[in-house]
C-alpha cells in the first residue's frame, strides 16, 4: 500500500508515484489546485500494456517544522511532536522571563 503514496522526486521535485494495479511508475497528466491544501493531480500508468489513468489527491496534513523565513500567517495544523516542542519552548520562556523580573 506505501507504493501507492505520492512522493516528490528530491532530484527534479516532480510528482511521481506507482500504478496501483501494475507497479509501474506514473506520470502526471494534469493537476488542479482545489483549495490551498488540496491539489487533484491526474495520473497515468507508463506502462502502456497495462494504460491505467486515475486521481490521484494530495493534501495537506499537518505541519512537521516551521518555515525558518517567512511568518506564519496561516493557522494550519501542527504535528503532535511540534505542539509539543514550541509548548516546551514557550514554558522555557516563560520560566526565564520570571526569573528575569522575580531577580
Amino acid at each position: 500500500m506505501g507504493n501507492l503514496v505520492a512522493e516528490l522526486s528530491k532530484s527534479n521535485n516532480i510528482l511521481s508515484g506507482y500504478c496501483p494495479y501494475c507497479g509501474s511508475r506514473v506520470h502526471l497528466l494534469s493537476s488542479h489546485k482545489q483549495s490551498e491544501l488540496i491539489r487533484d493531480s491526474y495520473v497515468e500508468c507508463n506502462n502502456k500494456r497495462c494504460g491505467h489513468r486515475y486521481l490521484l489527491q494530495i493534501s495537506f496534513v499537518h505541519t512537521t517544522a516551521l518555515p525558518k523565513y517567512l511568518t506564519v500567517s496561516h493557522h494550519l495544523p501542527l504535528s503532535k511532536q511540534l505542539q509539543s516542542k514550541l509548548k516546551s519552548e514557550k514554558n522555557d520562556n516563560i520560566s526565564k522571563t520570571n526569573e528575569v523580573i522575580c531577580g
